[in-house]
């Protein structure tokens, strides 16, 4: 589209803020299709920690861990409130994420601060799950971990200056995936700045 403008951005963790996903696992979804289906539950199995943290990952098609484009978008969105005159809706409108590798994809590659890829290591948190009922979750943690963005952008309803603005507040206010400051655990993960 005609008067279109692109920005390629890094943004890198804020020291200390870890980066935690939690991809929806194939066996959640059938778990749920069978209940859908009304067929008979199976028995529990026995858990299996590694397993269940490499199932919470995102993929892209060369294998490489990810994190979800639509998390950066939704971050700048969420962001919006903290600005006089910008809307959501408009914003919305405005705006186009892709990942810097592939702007075709829908997932953008988990890199250390050198742009290598990165592999995720695995934790155990104490989640609530509906009202009153703890369990544990297995996901996969990054440190000290950067991703690529292309951001294409309508000069006519932000500016560039206010783009950067707003990708600043999205990262120290409301980050990207789990435990992230917006979130009522707001446990400071998912922080991110800008490195060019």
């Amino acid at each position: 589209m005609e008067g279109i403008e692109k920005l390629e951005l890094t943004l890198r963790n804020i020291p200390g803020s870890l980066l935690v996903v939690h991809a929806f696992a194939e066996k959640a979804k059938e778990e749920i299709r069978q209940k859908q289906a009304k067929k008979a539950r199976k028995a529990k199995e026995e858990r299996n920690p590694p397993a269940e943290a490499e199932a919470a990952k995102y993929f892209d098609k060369t294998n490489r861990e990810c994190v979800p484009v639509t998390a950066v978008k939704k971050a700048l969105i969420s962001a919006a409130v903290a600005f006089d005159g910008m809307t959501k809706v408009s914003l919305r409108q405005a705006l186009f994420v892709a990942p810097a590798a592939d702007p075709a994809s829908t997932l953008v590659p988990i890199e250390d601060h050198s742009g290598k890829p990165m592999t995720g290591t695995m934790r155990e948190d104490a989640v609530t799950i509906g009202i009153n009922t703890r369990n544990l979750a297995y996901r996969p943690q990054y440190e000290n971990w950067q991703i690529r963005v292309i951001v294409e952008y309508n000069p006519r309803i932000i500016s560039k200056e206010q783009l950067l603005a707003l990708f600043d507040q999205a990262g120290w206010g409301v980050g990207i995936c789990e435990g992230r400051p917006e979130k009522t655990s707001a446990l400071g993960w998912g922080r991110f700045k800008r490195v060019c």
